[in-house]
């Protein structure tokens, strides 16, 4: 797969409000960065623009941009291909779309928007955040997140765990297409059997990932695809 790095330079910046913010507006001007690092994220979101909470120095925080995608018609499996990538990094389970778990507790996740290009066309722009050192959460968190410091005691390096998802991404085939990331995504997986919302808020019961990528789940015994869907975590089971 094509590193974001073939494409600008690494960007490391102490704190912003959201890396992929700045990534949007390098990209609309033209000469984006490649990688976009923060120490501290200060208003980082998630699917569904969710308030992301992270910890300066204990939290990786980073966006990626992959303008040999743009335009590309299955854009969602640049991110399911990163969450791939970090899957392996930092040794932990998948679900669908691009959710990184240990231990039945959200670790990360990774969150794909598309944005415009200075010359319009639409750009897959990936945004990660996984809890690193992380020791308490907030209270509406406890119960649903986890950190790799809670289950694996000792120090991880935020940045040193960005390059390493970044190089992974070089052993990666191009995703145009499910059958490409599939084989890997498939080592890592625990996406059958757990809860969903669907867009209608009907609760589905995943089945497993269909043939370009999309979720495939049973609502009231009916077998459907979508691919838009919440994961429902702790106390919204």
């Amino acid at each position: 797969m094509t590193s974001p790095l073939a494409s600008g330079p690494w960007l490391e910046l102490d704190e912003v409000e959201s890396t992929q913010d700045v990534l949007r507006a390098a990209l609309a001007s033209g000469t984006p960065p490649g990688v976009v690092f923060a120490h501290h994220q200060t208003r980082g979101r998630g699917r569904f623009e969710r308030p992301w909470f992270s910890e300066a120095g204990r939290s990786l925080t980073m966006s990626m941009v992959f303008p040999n995608f743009a335009d590309h018609p299955r854009p969602w499996l640049v991110g399911m291909a990163v969450a791939a990538a970090a899957a392996a990094v930092v040794h932990c389970r998948l679900r669908w779309p691009n959710d990184l778990f240990l231990d039945e507790r959200k670790i990360g996740g990774v969150v794909t928007e598309l944005f415009p290009d200075a010359e319009g066309r639409s750009t897959p722009v990936v945004g990660i955040g996984i809890n690193l050192d992380i020791e308490r959460f907030p209270a509406e968190l406890e119960g649903i997140a986890t950190s790799l410091a809670i289950h694996r005691p000792s120090h991880t390096d935020p940045i040193e765990v960005g390059r390493a998802i970044v190089a992974r991404l070089d052993d990666l085939p191009e995703p145009d297409h499910w059958e490409d990331i599939r084989p890997i995504w498939t080592l890592f997986d625990d996406t059958p059997g757990k809860p969903y919302r669907l867009i209608s808020g009907e609760t589905s019961t995943a089945i497993g990932i269909g043939p370009e990528g999309e979720l495939v789940c049973a609502v009231d015994g009916e077998t459907t695809m979508v691919l838009a869907a919440e994961a429902l975590l702790g106390r919204e089971v």
